[in-house]
């Protein structure tokens, strides 16, 4: 019996640890035995547990993507992202999946043109917002 086993066995005749405690586990069962559906089963317990704790929604996304399962993957990085939108973890994982945004019309192709007009509009107008917000205005630093 390897030491992650026995120490399954021997934290789940207590049951009262944090839910955090419950997501490494079950991430670890999930990775390193190979127990992909037990590991899923632990972290979602632990999300149980602790619903507000986004490292939970992060380690159980990692375990649906051992799973090779990445629709669910996805919508739990979602989940995570909506009680934290800076995570640092969530946000790492989230570019390493490569998850794209959705298509303006989505009764069109991806690759149809007024879908890559709109979405290069979307993208330069988001940018430009961004950096709109991050310098001051020179008039405005000249005042003071």
């Amino acid at each position: 019996m390897t030491y992650l086993s026995r120490l399954e066995h021997q934290q789940a005749n207590k049951g009262q640890l944090p839910g955090l405690f419950y997501s490494y586990l079950g991430h670890a069962v999930a990775r390193c035995e190979g127990r992909k559906q037990d590991g899923i089963a632990m972290c979602l317990h632990a999300v149980e547990i602790q619903p507000f704790q986004p490292l939970n929604y992060l380690n159980l996304a990692r375990s649906y993507l051992l799973a090779r399962n990445r629709q669910r993957a996805i919508r739990t990085l979602r989940r995570g992202l909506a009680l934290d939108p800076d995570h640092r973890g969530l946000l790492a994982f989230q570019r390493r999946l490569g998850i794209r945004r959705r298509r303006p019309l989505r009764f069109l192709a991806r690759a149809h043109r007024f879908n890559r007009l709109l979405g290069q509009l979307r993208a330069n107008s988001r940018a430009r917002s961004e950096a709109f917000r991050r310098k001051p205005r020179t008039e405005e630093v000249a005042r003071l």
